[in-house]
């Protein structure tokens, strides 16, 4: 009954879409849809738009009580069983995980249609945590000329001190992109569009380059969002 209603709120889509073919095949069993309802958002429909995925996406209903949308946890810690099961729920400090933060990073993989994601509280912190995270002393960066200006600063007020060098660059041409590279280059580090000059690189032609040097790749995409792209 549940399933013949919804099918028929949604008549106007088309019939032959994933959508509503599931909801065709659980007419006739009710409980299947109410089950689907019931367990993770990547089960309750199958082949999801980006508008359901954004959503839907990495929102669990509670067990208990039936909520669909995930709450806020303000907790600072979590209760272990034991010493044993220490991490067996995922959860110990939320500075290291925490359900509402987890649920937005898998809705982000999913609507960037990426393998995993981090989120954290500023889009500096993201990029320091990059830099910090892909680059030691000695190492050596290729960087749009047109980044940030949080991002410029950082690269040469923190990071350069610190041992290691960047070669601002136009990030229009990817061929300029090429010939910055040298042999101690393990970060590729663009930005588009720019903030706030709206400069567009290539994308796909600097993660080529960037892939056949074994080089790791990482776009600053603060006006880009996946529904846009």
């Amino acid at each position: 009954m549940l399933a013949q209603k919804i099918a028929r709120s949604l008549s106007a889509r088309s019939a032959s879409s994933p959508l509503m073919r599931y909801l065709n095949s659980s007419c006739s069993n009710g409980d299947k849809l109410a089950r689907s309802f019931s367990v993770k958002s990547s089960n309750w429909i199958p082949e999801c738009s980006l508008d359901t995925h954004i959503v839907h996406g990495g929102v669990c209903p509670d067990e208990k009580t039936g909520a669909i949308l995930t709450p806020v946890y303000m907790s600072t810690t979590f209760v272990q069983e034991s010493v044993d099961k220490y991490l067996e729920k995922g959860f110990s400090y939320s500075r290291t995980n925490n359900p509402t933060v987890k649920m937005l990073e898998e809705k982000v993989a999913k609507i960037e249609n990426g393998y995993n994601s981090i989120c954290v509280s500023t889009g500096m912190a993201v990029t320091a945590s990059c830099i910090n995270a892909f680059m030691k002393a000695g190492d050596h960066c290729v960087i749009t000329n047109c980044s940030y200006g949080g991002t410029n600063r950082i690269c040469r007020e923190q990071f350069v001190p610190l041992g290691m060098s960047f070669s601002f660059v136009d990030f229009t041409d990817p061929k300029t992109v090429e010939n910055s590279i040298q042999p101690n280059t393990k970060l590729i580090f663009s930005e588009s569009p720019t903030n706030p000059t709206l400069t567009l690189a290539d994308l796909d032609a600097i993660s080529e380059i960037a892939q056949r040097h074994g080089i790791l790749h990482v776009c600053d995409s603060t006006f880009a969002t996946p529904y846009v792209c």
